[in-house]
Formats: structure tokens, sequence, C-alpha cells
């Protein structure tokens, strides 16, 4: 018996303050060494649990507490993402004919400045050219029949040629030419009025020569009447000739009968000279009238000829391809004088000089309720890694109003989407609907290694949109939430 057990087996002499004895076995403690020789369950049940285990455990059980009661009352931001590009404010002026035609000149080069105005490529203009000398000497005929129209109406009431206005800028050939012409037809309305005039003086004085003869035999008539009635008394009374007197009533016959023949005569001259101041009336009235019509027409087809002339002229000038704006030329896209080009092709860009530089990028349509002017934006350059050269800072300037439908890029595009989402979706298929923004930046420059580089229009940026904060576990629960909700609902 060892000594331990004697000494646990001696009874203690009892004493006011002696412990109670223990119900419970007592607890043996052991060595490692000797764990090692006790049998493999014994040795594991004796064997007591590594406080490393625990400390481990509960900094778990400390580090997910910590992290649940950061999420609840930490916040993060919200950022909407969107790709684009550097543009400046006054954006790029492309440069483009209106017609298809040959180049006959180059002026500019890449990375030429120039002014407003200046010439950046002639077209030929031979065709407008002609057209443009065509509608001009129709214009100007057109103008001096005007002229010549308006001068012969002014002198309609008197029969005369009223004032002839010369046109500007028409030559004296052509004046000569036009005054010629009005005073031709004048003169030959003026001789049908004349040739009118002398026919009815005519008939006036066949018809005052019959009113004599009348008058004549009016006059005479008396007396050849008293004569056969003489004649016929004496021959009743038998001291007549029987020849004297039918000789009388053949003279007293024919002095009615001619007397009725002229009086007839009289009447047709009367009516046929009527009928010549008719003609003429009708004459002067048909003139006036052509001069009045062919007056409108020719003023009508001035005022067309001269907005024909107008754009003739613009579709010469817009030959003449021109700078828009003072700027430094970019991407030319012409260098062969005698090459083609056809409408609407983009020949060169102007970058204006004097505007400054701006991110343009495309939201997407999830986005575009989150997103409203003065709010902050990061940007990063695509050219420049962000993590070794920093990115840029700005604020949203405006916010397009209507959706931009564009071709969706290929790494968007979700191949296992079903044909049901598919149709379900609003935007058109293969397209994607995006909103234009334009974002200021905090500086043009950047510094690269040991160099200030300047930022150029066209490079591809990622905006980063501050729309908002939000806790944390909102933004671990909220797709839960989603599915939970969307889940099991379809048909």
């Amino acid at each position: 018996m060892s000594t331990d057990a004697a000494t646990a087996a001696t009874p203690q002499p009892a004493g006011p303050e002696a412990p109670k004895p223990s119900l419970a076995p007592p607890k043996i403690v052991r060595r490692r060494e000797e764990l090692e020789f006790l049998p493999a369950a014994l040795e594991i049940i004796e064997t007591p649990a590594s406080p490393v285990d625990r400390a481990i455990a509960l900094t778990i059980i400390a580090f997910f507490a910590l992290a649940l009661l950061w999420s609840c009352l930490g916040r993060i931001d919200i950022i909407a993402t969107a790709q684009g590009k550097i543009v400046p404010t006054g954006r790029t002026k492309t440069i483009q004919p209106l017609e298809a035609g040959t180049v006959t000149a180059i002026h500019v080069r890449d990375g030429d400045r120039v002014r407003a105005g200046d010439v950046l490529v002639e077209i030929d203009r031979t065709i407008t050219t002609a057209e443009r000398n065509r509608v001009s000497a129709e214009w100007m005929r057109a103008k001096l029949d005007v002229s010549r129209l308006s001068a012969l109406q002014s002198g309609l009431a008197t029969a005369t040629v009223g004032d002839y206005a010369v046109p500007p800028g028409v030559p004296e050939h052509e004046v000569l030419r036009s005054r010629g012409a009005m005073l031709a037809q004048a003169e030959q309305q003026a001789a049908k009025i004349l040739s009118f005039d002398q026919q009815i003086a005519q008939k006036e004085a066949e018809a005052n020569g019959l009113a004599a003869l009348i008058d004549k035999i009016e006059a005479s008539l008396p007396f050849v009447t008293e004569t056969a009635e003489v004649r016929e008394k004496l021959l009743k009374l038998e001291f007549g000739n029987r020849l004297a007197f039918l000789d009388s009533q053949l003279k007293l016959s024919e002095q009615r009968h001619d007397l009725i023949v002229q009086r007839r005569r009289l009447a047709e001259i009367a009516a046929g000279r009527s009928a010549l101041e008719a003609q003429r009336e009708q004459t002067r009235a048909e003139y006036a009238r052509s001069v009045m019509m062919d007056l409108a027409d020719a003023r009508q087809k001035s005022a067309q000829l001269g907005e024909d002339m107008i754009k003739a002229e613009r579709r010469m000038s817009d030959q003449m391809l021109r700078a828009p704006v003072d700027g430094t030329v970019q991407q030319l896209a012409i260098h062969t004088v005698g090459g083609v080009v056809s409408p609407a092709q983009q020949l060169m860009a102007i970058v204006p000089a004097d505007s400054k530089l701006e991110a343009e990028a495309m939201l997407p349509n999830k986005d575009i309720g989150f997103v409203t002017p003065g709010q902050w934006a990061e940007i990063k350059v695509d050219t420049f890694n962000f993590t070794k050269y920093g990115l840029l800072r700005g604020e949203v300037i405006n916010v397009s109003q209507d959706a931009i439908t564009r071709e969706k890029p290929m790494d968007r595009v979700d191949p296992g989407k079903t044909r049901a989402a598919l149709a379900d979706s609003s935007e058109p298929q293969g397209q994607e609907l995006v909103y234009a923004a334009r974002v200021s930046l905090d500086r043009t420059q950047m510094q690269v290694e040991d160099k200030i580089v300047n930022l150029a229009p066209g490079m591809a940026v990622t905006v980063e949109i501050k729309t908002g904060r939000r806790r944390v576990i909102e933004y671990i629960l909220s797709p839960i939430l989603r599915y939970g909700h969307e889940a099991a609902r379809e048909r």
C-alpha cells in the first residue's frame, strides 16, 4: 500500500472547522509520463483539453460577433459604375462633305492648329459652278423681264412706255437687248391700235359720205315726188305725155330705193365702226392682261430663281470645307488629292482649342434613378493603372433625359439567360439602354513616372459615382431577401 493511499485512509480528527467529506471520488492528477502507460481510451479521457483550442474558438466567436456588430453599425458607399471616355466640353467637331466629289486640295495635316473659317479641304466645284452660272443667267433674264414688263405696265393708261429700271449688276448689252424688246413690244401694240384707228377713221369717212348722199337724196326727193304728181295730174287731164309720166315715176322710185340702200349702207358702216372700236378695246385689254400675267410670272420666276441662286451658292460654299471653330486637326482620313469622298464621310475632327476636358460615361439603366447632378465621382483612366498613378475626381454635371440604345458589349451578354428571361426584359435583344452622364475633371494632367502627361480626348475611363451610403448588413441581406421574394413565383 502506498503512502498516499495510507494517508487518504487514515481518519482525520473531527473538529468544528473540518470540511465535510465529499461524495465524489477524488480526482487523481497524473503526470504526462503516467498517461502514456494508460489504455488509449483512458488516456484520451484523462488528458486535459488544450487551452490553445479554446482560445482559437473564443477568438473566432469574438470575430464573428464583432463582424456582426460592425455590419449592423458600419456603413459603406453605394457606387454606380459607368464606362465612358474623355471628351472636350465643346465636343469634337466632325468635318464631313455634304455631297460626293473629288478632292482637289488638302490644306491641313494631323496636329495642325486652325482658326475658325480656315479652308481645310477643297472639293471639285466644276458641276456646282456650272449650275450656279446657269441659275445666275436665268435669274438675270428674269429680272430684266420684270423691269421690261413693269415699264410696259406703268404706260398702259397713257399708251406709252414707263420708266425702265435697270437691275443692279446686269451687263449693258443685256440691258440694251431688254430695252429693245420692250420698245418693239410697245411699238407692235401701238401699230395694232393705229391700224384699228385708221380703219375706224375710214369707216367714219365712208359714213360721212353716205350721210351727205342721203341728205342730197332726201333734199331732192320732194321735188321728184312733186314732179311725178304733176305729171300724173296732167296725164289725167290728157294734157301730159305718158312717157314723161312714167319717167317721173321711175325717178321717184329710184330715189326712194337709193335712199333706203344708202341708209342701210350707213347702218352697216356704223356697225363696222363699232366692231372695229370693240376690237381695238379688246386688243388693248388682251395686251394689258398679257403684260400683267407675264409680269406676275416673271416676278414669281425671279423669286424662285433667287432661291435657287442661294442654294447654288450654298452648294459651292459647302464644297470648301472650313474649320467651324479654333482648334487642332485630328483623325485626318484623306491624304490623296484626286480621291473621291462620299456624303457624310468623316474626313477629320477638330478638337476645340478653348474647351476643357470632361468625362462622358454611359450609365446603366438600373443606376439612372439614383444619379443626379452634383454628386461626386472618381474617374479611373484605363491608360494609367490607378493603383500606381492615382485617379481623378469630379462632379456630375448633367444626365441625359432620354435613354440611348446601343449594342450590348460581349462581356455583358449572359449566355445562360433563358428565352423567357430575354422575353421579359424591356431592352431589345442584344442591345442595352444607357444614359449619358457628363462628369467634370479636377485636373487634365497626370504624373506618370517622372513626367507630366496631358489627358487627351478619347481616352477610356471608368467613372464611379457615389450615390449614397447603406449598412453592411443591408448589402449582405439584400440578395437573400430578393431571392426569397422572387423564389417560387414563376408560372
